[in-house]
């Protein structure tokens, strides 16, 4: 079954503004929208495709009246060869969320390998990955992507960090750096934002105990017992849900008492939580960069 989207819904998940997409439309009638039976303008997952494709090359330098030459073919065929336009950031994003979408392995390597030559490793994971993970939030809630979508290009992408984790020369902690516990809460699953900030605090200098996915909270107590560190780190994407947070931090405030513990949390699951429900230990940021933040300062 196709997800319907509002041409607000394409401007979020494409970087191109509303009125520019109307303007195309007009002029170059790039796509042809679907009406519901009262007239009411809306896209299926081809048109969202067919936006991603444009705006790779678009964001890439190349002119908007020759993108629109093009037939659905030569599209894809530009978008696996956009590494000899000018490439940016967003461009880079939207070709990988385009390799998620089609199940595209080759899309993926070929994109991921150009970024590396044209930005570096680092540049790559904290200013082109980092935003496209948070990004894949933004497709899982507009519905966007499946399941499958999501275990496909997460594969992908934990295979990269994985590689670049082990093939990097990260800095030894020294006395003064600090410890950190990288969890995911019981049944959550989803890791590649949680290893994203496991290569940040690691290339910082910090230690770094990673214990994955789904982790009761009495293991964290267990593990901050015998390593004395006090310091936990999590994203929530789709648990504990909305219903059940406050209960959880029931659960931290009896476990973790003391002042000297922290939780630095972030997450979709915390898009409607007010964050000053939360007990003292806990600090809550609205994304996975707002958090990096707080590491650059702690």
């Amino acid at each position: 079954m196709q997800s319907k989207y509002s041409i607000k819904d394409l401007e979020k998940l494409s970087g191109i503004k509303a009125h520019t997409l109307r303007a195309w439309e007009q002029r170059y009638q790039l796509i042809e929208p679907h009406r519901t039976e009262t007239n009411i303008r809306y896209y299926v997952d081809s048109h969202l495709k067919k936006i991603l494709n444009i705006a790779v090359l678009v964001k890439s330098g190349m002119r908007i009246s020759k993108v629109s030459e093009l037939n659905d073919e030569e599209l894809k065929a530009a978008v696996i060869d956009a590494g000899r336009y000018r490439g940016n950031y967003e461009s880079q994003i939207n070709a990988f969320k385009l390799a998620m979408l089609d199940y595209d392995e080759y899309l993926f390597e070929n994109i991921f390998n150009k970024c590396l030559i044209q930005f570096g490793t680092d540049e790559t994971l904290t200013k082109i990955l980092g935003r496209f993970i948070q990004e894949i939030g933004l497709l899982w809630q507009a519905g966007a992507i499946t399941v499958s979508n999501e275990h496909f290009i997460s594969s992908l992408v934990k295979q990269k960090l994985f590689s670049i984790i082990d093939q990097t020369m990260l800095p030894r902690p020294s006395a003064e750096s600090k410890s950190y516990v990288l969890y995911l809460p019981a049944d959550e699953l989803h890791e590649l934002g949680l290893l994203y900030l496991y290569y940040y605090l690691k290339k910082s200098g910090h230690r770094v105990i990673y214990l994955g996915q789904s982790v009761p909270i009495e293991y964290l107590k267990e593990v901050s017992d015998r390593t004395k560190v006090d310091q936990f780190i999590s994203i929530f994407t789709t648990t504990p849900h909305f219903e059940e947070i406050d209960l959880y931090f029931e659960k931290i405030g009896e476990m973790f008492n003391s002042d000297n513990y922290r939780f630095f949390l972030t997450g979709i699951q915390f898009s409607d939580y007010k964050a000053d429900k939360a007990p003292d230990v806990v600090e809550i940021s609205p994304s996975i960069e707002a958090l990096k933040e707080t590491f650059s300062i702690n």
